[in-house]
């Protein structure tokens, strides 16, 4: 049968672990049954001392990782400090060597995960496939420099015929810097041509936004909509161009006035450097702008109505907004007929309702913390 699910990709520190395991509890709180199949490589943690564990082949945390899994890659297959001690390389290079590993071995890899999703689907009377959530790494190399994610995936979808949505998350953080929201805007299309699935792109972490104490240069919907990104460009020079909340009118009347300052500010932009460095942040906004494919929602984990929009843009990408799930297993346990369990048959409308109302909350606790938008 089909197997529905997302592919998590982003830069590290973006919250892809977070969002997976956010993810899963929120799907099982609908009634679906939700798995994480970890392709990172590098995300293991400490074992715990208790050795229990089923003689299955079903889902585990005891590796430490906060979700369910069933594959975990750094026990069934490979894993980062294994390959950077035996081979003597360092992170970035032992994390390409895993996924090129893992591509190479692609097929037992598939071999595994079907024989797993088989078994755990007859040991718990599912109806259909549990829903997939696939952790891969995110260092930019494998996205920009490599195929191996791609391969892997490609050949993954294939052989269990899925449908598959890429999430690509950047942290809320980068719209406080001009320059690191072009480059994370540029990964996203990047991203989105070099793995040729549909995709959502996620401001993750914007419940953050208020606490970190810095000014945004624009509105939210400007970040979240991702059009003239050239806009931002006066905003690559710091004080001076950008409204600092923490100095009154008066302070930075004074600063733009005091002739130092200027001659200061302008043997700055005289230089090579920052005309090369400019110039090279402009051709990036063309860049963007040609392909006019970016737009990013944004979302809280740990709010459930935010996660919710966020999965019924995914339904509605992947199809699965399109058909009925039946919960076998607890319609039989409670002696009723199978019905459809699943709320987010009506995505389709509930998707609809996103809107600036919603990014209009998140304005609101932003002026409460005194922070300029």
């Amino acid at each position: 049968m089909v197997v529905y699910g997302q592919c998590v990709v982003g830069p590290p520190g973006s919250g892809k672990t977070t969002y997976c395991n956010g993810m899963q509890q929120y799907l099982r709180a609908l009634g679906r049954e939700a798995l994480v199949v970890n392709l990172d490589p590098a995300n293991e943690a400490e074992s715990e001392d208790n050795e229990s564990s089923s003689s299955s082949t079903s889902t585990s945390n005891n590796n430490g990782l906060p979700y369910d899994t069933i594959l975990d890659a750094c026990e069934d297959i490979i894993n980062l400090s294994s390959v950077m001690e035996e081979l003597k390389l360092g992170p970035n290079g032992g994390l390409m060597y895993c996924l090129e590993y893992m591509e190479h071995h692609v097929e037992s890899l598939i071999q595994m995960l079907t024989e797993r999703i088989e078994q755990y689907e007859i040991e718990h009377d599912l109806g259909a496939p549990p829903y997939l959530l696939f952790d891969f790494p995110g260092q930019v190399e494998l996205y920009t420099h490599s195929t191996c994610v791609q391969n892997i995936l490609a050949k993954i979808v294939k052989a269990l015929d899925c449908r598959l949505v890429a999430i690509m998350m950047i942290d809320a953080h980068s719209c406080a810097d001009a320059s690191k929201f072009i480059s994370s805007a540029l990964l996203s299309t990047t991203t989105m041509l070099r793995l040729e699935l549909p995709a959502v792109n996620v401001l993750s972490k914007v419940d953050l936004l208020p606490g970190y104490g810095e000014s945004i240069p624009m509105p939210l919907d400007f970040f979240t909509e991702a059009h003239d990104l050239d806009r931002l460009l006066p905003y690559l020079d710091g004080l001076g161009d950008v409204q600092d909340s923490s100095i009154d009118d008066d302070t930075e009347r004074r600063i733009m006035d005091d002739e130092e300052y200027r001659k200061a500010r302008h043997k700055t932009r005289s230089t090579r450097f920052y005309k090369r460095y400019h110039k090279m942040h402009k051709e990036l906004c063309e860049v963007i702008d040609d392909y006019s494919l970016l737009s990013y929602v944004p979302l809280d984990i740990n709010d459930a109505t935010s996660v919710g929009r966020i999965l019924a843009r995914i339904d509605k990408c992947n199809g699965y907004v399109f058909i009925g799930r039946i919960n076998k297993a607890k319609a039989t346990k409670e002696n009723k007929e199978p019905t459809v369990h699943d709320m987010f048959n009506c995505a389709m409308q509930a998707d609809s309702e996103w809107g600036y109302e919603h990014i209009a909350d998140i304005k609101e606790k932003l002026d409460h913390t005194g922070d300029s938008i």
